[in-house]
């Protein structure tokens, strides 16, 4: 059985992994469908997706506006 992540309360969500191989590099997939990448280990892009996680987390609202925009328009 899945547990819950912090505030959840109901049934979790499916999950699947964010991390991806593709001609021998990794990459990472974003909540809003953007592929960053690429990295030339599994430990680098776990690392990097960590990175990426606390920058959502600790960016201001307008900054976080600003990237997922730069985000979109390479998608």
């Amino acid at each position: 059985m899945k547990e819950n992540r912090t505030g959840e309360s109901d049934q979790p969500p499916p999950r699947s992994s964010r991390l991806f191989i593709m001609r021998n590099l990794w990459y990472f997939s974003t909540r809003e469908g953007a592929d960053i990448g690429p990295f030339n280990s599994r430990d680098e892009a776990v690392s990097e997706l960590t990175n990426f996680i606390e920058f959502v987390q600790l960016a201001g609202e307008s900054t976080l506006k600003n990237f997922l925009k730069t985000l979109s328009a390479k998608t």
